[in-house]
């Protein structure tokens, strides 16, 4: 007659734990598919974020733009004051567009395009929704701060390195080598004057600093480098247009004898 259960070593056969090799069998079985999978995965994420901070420097872009159309048709200075100097008289409050000088730095991301997207004024006439200081922390968690830069660099917590740059070299009006002027390339644009905008590069990413000129090529050659390791930076356009860029598609001629460097980096041909 058949027993009612298995003996005891016919359930020990049944039921017996993996050998050792077959263990580590399935833990190389795994280590194969996580090392297959895991960079397809950091890469889909990485190009996810590509996508929201290309999205986000096209909104900050069209935000200018608007900005433009309010104040006379004029792109921002990439910093306030800037190259103009207020006539005797006349206060630079009156003399200058609205704008907020969150951070002492005068620079266009801490109150002039910022200003436009996020900040309003109170019946006061006080500005309380955002705290800032020389880390620019009312860049966190906005538009202007680039994920992937934050990402890559954790520790870095002055909110400036992980934004973008105003390009300098665009044309400036020619009533500037009239007047006083520190600076040509720091004052206001004439939007009109900036003939291919397709072309003239208004914003792009930047590491080190949040207003550069053509002479800054080797600082963005390290922003490749440092925040996408080698991949394309992300730019913006006066047309409103974003998109990504090689570090080699960035003209690297001298603006003012090349035909694509200056439209690129003045927004007109050569002279």
């Amino acid at each position: 007659m058949e027993p009612a259960f298995p003996s005891t070593f016919s359930r020990t056969r049944s039921f017996r734990g993996m050998t050792l090799l077959e263990l580590l069998i399935v833990i190389a079985i795994i280590g194969v598919l996580m090392a297959i999978l895991i960079p397809g995965v950091e890469k889909a994420k990485t190009m996810a974020e590509y996508s929201k901070n290309t999205a986000y420097l096209r909104d900050i872009v069209i935000n200018t733009i608007t900005w433009s159309s309010d104040n006379g048709g004029k792109l921002p200075s990439p910093q306030y004051p800037g190259g103009m100097v207020a006539p005797d008289g006349v206060s630079d409050e009156d003399f200058f567009p609205e704008h907020y000088n969150l951070t002492g730095t005068g620079l266009w991301l801490d109150g002039v395009v910022f200003g436009q997207i996020y900040l309003r004024e109170n019946k006061d006439g006080m500005v309380t929704a955002y705290a800032y200081n020389e880390q620019s922390e009312h860049l966190e968690g906005t538009i202007f701060e680039n994920t992937l830069s934050k990402r890559r660099n954790p520790t870095e917590k002055d909110m400036h390195k992980h934004s973008y740059a105003m390009n300098k070299n665009l044309q400036y009006d020619r009533i500037y080598n009239q007047v006083e002027s520190e600076d040509p390339y720091l004052t206001e644009k004439t939007l009109a004057n900036i003939i291919f905008s397709p072309k003239a590069m208004l914003y792009i990413d930047c590491i080190e600093q949040n207003v550069v000129d053509f002479n800054d090529l080797k600082l963005l050659e390290e922003t490749s480098e440092n925040r996408y390791k080698g991949g394309a930076l992300i730019a913006a356009f006066v047309d409103g247009h974003a998109e990504r860029l090689t570090f080699n598609q960035i003209p690297d001629e001298d603006p003012t004898t090349d035909r694509e460097s200056s439209r690129f980096w003045r927004g007109i041909d050569v002279d």
